[in-house]
């Protein structure tokens, strides 16, 4: 073999492992690329800015937490006696649903005005196991206007804060068991005024859907309180206030309203445009 084969030999094998070693080089590296960068692509994705919803559509679901005097069945089942006496609502646990209408008030879309409308039953067997004494349930239906601020509009995820003045329809009823025969209760319908501050986040699939959740604290009586007797003998009012008089009031007594709600929903945006 002569010098110049041996040669051509030789250059052929240095360029076909040159070749090798930069296609697998490649191929490593787009390999590495791929899986050390799905996590930070899919977190940047989250907070990719786009243009904000001009309107936002929450629907959410709640679940109710009682406190305070709504926290009558916190260590107990519900106790006629203490229902009675106005000691308590007589109930701690609740669910219900909510709807709510996001419209951004400048073009950055951080501050928005919330129109609220919801519905929440408080049940005394909701949860906790039914009492020998009876049970009670309230149905609040209540609406809201208020303020929030979203902190970051234009991205995918979307924290916000914000604070609504709410009036609350509350009424219910009352099944009181005695020895001889139950004694079913009408709690009429009663206007009270409160205040309920809420915080979450939103996160937006696409340009059209997201999903929400959230947390949000409710004092529904803060105003409007008051005592009053039914003509009826198995009806009363909701009875929430002070009693000021030397007479009784039927299952009257200062009473506080307040409960925390852990909510998810799905949002609807209008007018958003995220990037891909």
């Amino acid at each position: 073999m002569t010098i110049k084969k041996i040669l051509i030999i030789i250059f052929i094998f240095l360029f076909s492992s040159n070749l090798f070693s930069q296609d697998e080089n490649k191929t490593g590296t787009l390999k590495d690329t791929t899986y050390t960068s799905i996590a930070t692509t899919k977190i940047l994705n989250m907070l990719k800015k786009g243009k904000a919803p001009k309107v936002t559509l929450q629907l959410s679901f709640n679940y109710n937490i009682g406190h305070l005097d709504l926290a009558g069945n916190e260590n107990t089942i519900f106790s006629k006696e203490d229902f009675i006496n106005g000691a308590n609502f007589g109930t701690r646990y609740g669910f219900g649903t909510t709807l709510t209408g996001k419209i951004a008030l400048h073009k950055e879309g951080n501050v928005r005005l919330n129109i609220t409308a919801s519905y929440n039953r408080f049940a005394s067997n909701f949860v906790i196991s039914e009492s020998p004494d009876g049970k009670v349930a309230y149905n609040v239906f209540s609406w809201g206007l208020g303020i929030e601020n979203n902190f970051a509009p234009a991205k995918k995820l979307k924290p916000f804060i914000g604070i609504d003045l709410l009036a609350s329809l509350i009424g219910g009823s009352a099944e009181l068991t005695t020895d001889s025969a139950d004694f079913n209760l009408k709690i009429k319908n009663s206007m009270r005024y409160g205040i309920n501050i809420n915080l979450g986040f939103e996160y937006a699939f696409n340009n059209n859907v997201g999903f929400n959740l959230g947390y949000k604290l409710t004092y529904a009586n803060l105003i409007g309180r008051q005592n009053k007797t039914s003509s009826v003998i198995n009806e009363t009012y909701l009875n929430d206030d002070k009693i000021t008089t030397s007479e009784p009031v039927p299952y009257g007594g200062w009473k506080q309203f307040v409960y925390s709600t852990f909510y998810t929903g799905i949002n609807v945006y209008f007018g958003m445009k995220n990037k891909r």
